[in-house]
């Protein structure tokens, strides 16, 4: 094992030990060492912001911003949750769901669910919650350092999840198991690095959107919901559920994609301070137009 792995091991076990109100609090003083230090994530966060938000106040847009980063933080703090916490300690730590009815609709109509994960909120915890008690499946996508690699999909397939690699046989597995009336999730809100993404758009900017949630859905006529887990203010985690709106359904593929994309707005509309406001969803752009982040 490498000196690196073996550190960053030890960190995520010490980091176990604490109480989500310590990361919490935590969170504040390396949230703003974050903010100061990373000025690639702090810019590409406030370039999102007014696309998305044009009407809000540079000054609100900062406040903002500021707590958008705490929250990456607190993501990363989770790590010891997500790895180390009993099934019974981490499941007590969550109030009950919001939306739960639409779960059980999905689920009586005898097909399998797609939960579309936007990244917002601890979606780590969420897969963890899902995993409890229902047969899900998801894609990862490999790293560079196999033992990192092994580690993470021990830990992300407990409490019975199933993992697949970003790779057409990964997304053979997805398949199967919506057929066999499994349940699937998938990140709505990535920029597609294989070119796999169609332009819709999001928050009114177009943006690449991958395809793989609506081809899956039209091939096997599964229900979908949105999922969100989002950190309230007593330090615990409320699940949400949202339905996808009925043109997600749709055999138009981009009516389709910007349903869902509208079903992500909706998800960040419940905290929008939750949200990775960080990530660089536009990196890619229509033909034509101009580089939406600075080099």
């Amino acid at each position: 094992m490498s000196l690196k792995f073996l550190l960053f091991s030890g960190v995520v076990r010490l980091i176990s030990l604490f109480s989500t109100g310590l990361l919490a609090v935590l969170s504040r003083p390396l949230g703003w060492l974050t903010w100061r230090a990373s000025k690639t994530k702090r810019a590409s966060t406030l370039r999102n912001l007014s696309a998305c938000y044009p009407d809000m106040t540079p000054r609100d847009r900062q406040k903002l911003a500021r707590e958008s980063m705490r929250h990456y933080v607190l993501l990363a703090l989770e790590t010891g949750i997500a790895w180390y916490w009993s099934r019974g300690r981490l499941m007590a730590q969550f109030k009950p769901a919001a939306g739960l009815e639409h779960l059980e609709d999905a689920r009586s109509k005898g097909k399998g669910v797609m939960f579309l994960v936007p990244h917002s909120g601890s979606w780590e915890l969420l897969q963890l919650w899902l995993n409890q008690d229902l047969k899900m499946y998801s894609l990862y996508k490999p790293g560079r350092y196999p033992e990192f690699d092994e580690k993470l999909l021990r830990k992300r397939q407990r409490f019975g999840g199933t993992m697949a690699p970003t790779s057409s046989a990964g997304i053979r597995v997805l398949l199967k198991a919506l057929k066999a009336n499994h349940n699937v999730l998938i990140l709505p809100d990535q920029d597609p690095s294989d070119g796999d993404g169609r332009f819709a758009p999001f928050f009114g900017v177009q943006a690449d959107t991958p395809v793989l949630a609506s081809r899956l859905c039209r091939q096997t006529g599964c229900a979908a919901l949105f999922a969100v887990c989002r950190r309230t203010a007593d330090s615990r985690y409320q699940v949400h559920l949202v339905p996808a709106e009925e043109a997600f359904y749709s055999e138009d593929l981009d009516r389709s994609l910007a349903a869902m994309n509208r079903g992500v707005e909706k998800c960040i509309a419940i905290d929008p301070a939750q949200y990775l406001w960080a990530y660089k969803r536009f990196k890619s752009r229509p033909e034509g137009e101009p580089r939406f982040y600075s080099p």
